[in-house]
């Protein structure tokens, strides 16, 4: 085989400009989610075991619930931005935006307040109050963070809103280490909710100001509704970004409540380590996501396969260097949070296989979502969940954790398996590392023909 061609491919990324724009990509995630392990092991270190776990619980709860609140308007507005911008229609745009807004408001009145009623029965009023506060806040600030990261860039779309809400419980866990304090609860999810309202008035003014240089004329401007369209494709979208949410955030939740709050800690500690893989992933999301929707749109086949080939090689060395890291510092990493945390590292191990296949699958979901495929990506997802869930139920009795940690990675190399799968058959488009196989043949030039 000749190697030449991978050579001289690997020599020219530093000129590739989608690199560059995916540097600064992984760049914000890896300072978010440093943040984001920060505040966890602050969290760990300022509440005992019993109120870590009901904080672990509460945080994977309000995430899931942010999701929701959303009613499927994070893509649906990200997609309606690159339709109607491309085919300059400003009215469908306007009129996208104020049903996404009434969506928005809609939902996180109807799942805040149904959240409330449940949960102030079991907790004080002002945990309930905060925990709510944040993750309606959260729900608008998904819609604004996708659409702002598709009409002006990641820095603001994913950048500023995950330092504004980071840096606020940072500062206060931080007192509270400082002063020798044991942290609130409630104060962490309130200063997590002050952060995201910041985010949120930040954004709405940048991209108002964006499309205002677009489309001078847009606030006088008549919006032009198609309500029909996109309700059907918005009830999708919700579904289809609900069982993503559970995927990411159920676990922790069922296995408390299969077994205690300090082992749903323990497990919460565990995944967050495992999947360090999504600094990868999401990092590549956040990018690609903004100019697969772009380029496909636009009929820009070539520069859409440039773009993911050049995401399937960052990712496979990612991936490479994860498992390296992870499996070789897990112990010491899992001992960082806490010593009773140590015995976990076969289950962490177990579940970096599975995260490290999620990874592999690359823009696979996205692709399905961004062309109009979303009823695919709702049926993997969702046999994946109920896959998951069935396995938690059945083997958590019988193995403990070990028992959860194997029904999730096992779902995870299913779901990762089938997303490329479909995207493939239904969009023409391979956004896994395997493509990188189809790339070496196209580029592999016989000897005869040099």
């Amino acid at each position: 085989m000749n190697f030449s061609p991978v050579i001289s491919a690997l020599g020219g990324l530093r000129d590739n400009v989608a690199l560059r724009g995916m540097a600064l990509s992984f760049s914000l995630r890896i300072g978010t989610t440093g943040l984001s392990f920060l505040l966890i092991w602050l969290a760990a270190r300022t509440l005992d075991e019993h109120h870590f776990g009901t904080y672990s619980m509460l945080f994977s709860a309000a995430g899931l619930c942010s999701v929701v609140a959303t009613l499927g308007q994070q893509i649906f507005l990200m997609r309606a931005w690159s339709e109607y911008t491309s085919a300059e229609r400003p009215d469908l745009l306007k009129g996208a935006m104020l049903f996404s807004l009434l969506a928005c408001v809609g939902g996180g009145a109807l799942i805040g307040l149904s959240f409330y009623a449940w949960f102030t029965h079991s907790h004080e009023a002002f945990l309930t109050s905060a925990v709510m506060a944040y993750f309606v806040s959260m729900a608008i600030l998904l819609t604004t963070s996708h659409l702002s990261r598709t009409a002006i860039g990641n820095m603001v779309g994913d950048g500023l809103s995950a330092l504004l809400v980071i840096l606020p419980p940072v500062g206060y866990l931080s007192v509270c280490v400082a002063l020798n304090r044991v942290a609130d609860t409630g104060l962490i999810f309130l200063t997590m909710a002050v952060g995201a309202t910041v985010a949120l008035l930040a954004q709405l003014a940048l991209t108002i100001q964006k499309t205002l240089t677009l489309f001078p004329g847009f606030l006088s401007i008549k919006p032009e509704f198609s309500i029909t369209d996109w309700r059907d494709r918005s009830l999708k979208l919700w579904i289809s970004n609900s069982l993503e949410a559970a995927n990411q955030y159920a676990d922790v939740v069922i296995i408390g409540f299969l077994m205690s709050p300090t082992v749903a800690g323990a497990y919460f500690v565990t995944t967050r380590i495992a999947n360090a893989f999504a600094v990868a992933s999401t990092a590549l999301y956040l990018f690609s996501t903004r100019h697969i929707s772009n380029l496909y749109y636009a009929g820009r086949r070539p520069q859409l396969d440039a773009l993911l080939d050049t995401a399937a090689f960052v990712t496979l060395g990612i991936i490479a260097a994860g498992l390296l890291l992870i499996l070789s510092t897990g112990h010491w990493i899992l001992g960082l949070f806490s010593p009773e945390y140590e015995p976990y590292y076969a289950a962490l191990a177990l579940l970096t296989v599975g995260t490290a296949a999620v990874t592999a699958a690359g823009s696979s979901g996205s692709i399905l979502m961004l062309t109009g495929h979303e009823g695919r990506y709702l049926k993997i997802i969702g046999c994946a969940i109920a896959m998951r869930t069935v396995g938690f139920f059945v083997l958590i009795p019988l193995f403990n954790i070990t028992g959860a940690v194997v029904a999730t990675t096992i779902s995870f190399i299913w779901m990762a398996l089938m997303l490329r799968r479909s995207a493939k058959q239904l969009a023409g488009l391979d956004g896994s590392v395997l493509r990188l196989f189809g790339w070496l043949q196209r580029r592999n030039v016989p000897a005869s023909a040099e």
